[in-house]
């Protein structure tokens, strides 16, 4: 690490002293105090071909080694432009960045960090080595090049790996062509789903900010999916379900369900209980508990029609 020799601030020579615990450079000067903070960096694995993207490395630590698109955050960016930015300045790919992987300590001694990696998905670009990089390809994950860089990518690419196999068992049927579209719900979606749960309420309301952040966890947990449904293209409505896993096996409750009140009677609401039914049966559930029918009483006679009994449960055939 190198020493810095004359303050930042008023240019007098810098000294050694002992600060909060630590030895930190300091100005006799004026007072200023050097306080050496890492750069968060970032990482992505990116989908492509149902394989991951992988770079060898140009410069140490860890030159011509393989390892996933990653660099440092840059002033006036959030750590999703971030990994878009390097996984773009290192494959030639544009990428949508999909979830958070995990958050990482890497480094040791005076050279720690902190490394966060996000799944992502291909949408343009060319793949083609650039920047940091020597060479780019995409891998299956049972068989990546020797050698890799760091555990912390084998680490992101096995959340990865294991998330998409559970994701094969949660997919979403394909609805015939103009029908209701149900997807999972993105994070570009958080928005308009507060307004239509929220509806009316200020952005600065302490209930808001709760919800919002409760709707971006849930984004990241494959046991609380959060579904939208699309009708001519606009979010309709949405539905919060979770699986709940007991001795006695799974369990699956329908937690929250609204519909855009200028687009209800257009199949949204239907279209969304089916989906969590459908998702419902895949983890190996027997019953749907409505517990959104405990608060919306008006609720119940919709999800009568939609097959659940007086007590608020649909049997899963």
């Amino acid at each position: 690490m190198a020493q810095i020799v004359y303050c930042a601030r008023c240019g007098a020579p810098m000294e050694r002293r002992r600060v909060d615990d630590r030895e930190r450079e300091v100005c006799p000067a004026c007072g200023f105090i050097l306080y050496r903070n890492p750069v968060p960096a970032v990482g992505v694995v990116v989908a492509l071909e149902g394989k991951v993207v992988l770079v060898r490395r140009r410069y140490e630590p860890r030159a011509g080694c393989w390892g996933l698109p990653a660099g440092f955050m840059e002033l006036g960016e959030s750590a999703e432009e971030a990994a878009i930015r390097e996984c773009h300045e290192e494959t030639g790919l544009l990428v949508r960045v999909d979830h958070l992987l995990g958050v990482f300590s890497i480094g040791a001694g005076q050279s720690t960090g902190l490394l966060l990696i996000y799944a992502a998905t291909a949408t343009g670009g060319t793949l083609m080595a650039a920047d940091d990089a020597t060479e780019a390809g995409v891998f299956a994950t049972d068989a990546l090049p020797d050698p890799m860089a760091f555990p912390t990518h084998l680490q992101a690419i096995d959340r990865w790996r294991r998330e998409r196999r559970a994701a094969a068992l949660l997919s979403l049927p394909t609805p015939p062509a103009g029908a209701v579209q149900v997807r999972y719900a993105r994070r570009e979606d958080v928005g308009a789903a507060l307004d239509m749960l929220l509806g009316g309420r200020s952005w600065e309301d302490a209930r808001v900010v709760a919800a919002e952040a409760l709707l971006y966890d849930r984004l990241d947990d494959p046991d609380k999916p959060v579904l939208v449904a699309e009708v001519d293209g606009q979010l309709a409505g949405l539905a919060l379900s979770a699986f709940h896993q007991v001795p006695r096996g799974w369990y699956a409750t329908l937690d929250d369900l609204v519909v855009r009140g200028d687009l209800r009677r257009r199949g949204a609401g239907h279209a969304l209980v089916a989906a969590v039914a459908t998702l419902a049966r895949a983890r190996g559930c027997a019953r749907l508990h409505a517990v959104v029918a405990a608060e919306i009483p008006a609720a119940h006679t919709f999800l009568a029609r939609c097959g659940f009994g007086a007590d608020g449960v649909l049997v899963l055939p």
